[in-house]
């Protein structure tokens, strides 16, 4: 669990899956020190059963799973919460209805309108207890805004003003592309977006996350509370070309 009103003081760096969602890598991140998976369920390979044994093992041993929706939609957003997820961020958002439907899906009431039900999300526990599980619910789960277009720059004020959104996660990459600027990530004129997202984050005190790559973290050092520039796939493919090179280098002395 990540405590909502403890996110701006704290930074946290994931690991973001795209393709290795069988439960070791859940301990192996946990032993690395990684401090939660951001699962994505919009791009990634993601087996559906395996990604709920993923999260309720998270939670077993104190690694938050957080899992990035294919789209706004109920069925996706209170679901994946049902099912265990510590926190779902939503892509492409960009106007202020989104971000209430957002809300009312991820927390219950009074925040939001989200469905009771047992299960994952309680640990399988026995039934009642429902005030304390939802107080407990809205206290740990995060709902956020992935704003990655012009669009959800100029709206991210508003966006992240209303209540039970926790967090805003810039995609640079779309951002790049919405700004008709595909191959410039991190050119000056998008900085100055990412500027203003994390401005919005510090005014309305909601967390402020990156999903790219080390250079982006160490610019916004001082403002980042989620990290992600740690991708499985990318962790997978440097490790092979590692061992294709070790194998060219011992070839040469044959």
């Amino acid at each position: 669990m990540i405590d909502v009103n403890d996110l701006v003081t704290r930074h946290l760096g994931g690991l973001l899956v795209q393709v290795i969602d069988s439960a070791p890598v859940a301990c192996m991140a946990k032993a690395a020190g990684i401090d939660f998976l951001l699962v994505d369920n919009e791009h990634g390979d993601v087996d559906d059963a395996r990604l709920s044994t993923l999260m309720m093992l998270g939670n077993a041993i104190g690694l938050p799973t957080i899992v990035r929706a294919p789209q706004l939609a109920r069925a996706d957003v209170s679901r994946l919460l049902d099912r265990g997820a510590s926190g779902v961020m939503v892509p492409m958002m960009e106007t202020v209805e989104q971000a209430r439907q957002l809300a009312d899906w991820a927390k219950y009431p009074p925040l939001g309108r989200r469905s009771y039900s047992g299960g994952a999300h309680t640990a399988y526990g026995p039934s009642g207890h429902h005030a304390e599980n939802m107080a407990r619910a809205n206290a740990g789960t995060l709902a956020i805004a992935q704003i990655e277009t012009v669009a959800g720059v100029e709206r991210a004020r508003e966006i992240l003003s209303v209540p039970g959104i926790d967090a805003a996660v810039i995609g640079p990459c779309d951002l790049a592309i919405s700004m008709g600027r595909p191959d410039e990530v991190g050119c000056p004129e998008e900085l100055e977006l990412i500027d203003r997202v994390r401005d919005a984050c510090a005014e309305t005190g909601k967390g402020f996350g990156i999903i790219g790559g080390n250079a982006l973290m160490k610019r916004y050092a001082q403002d980042i509370n989620l990290m992600v520039s740690a991708i499985d796939v990318h962790i997978l493919r440097d490790a092979f070309a590692a061992a294709a090179s070790d194998y060219r280098s011992i070839s040469a002395l044959a």
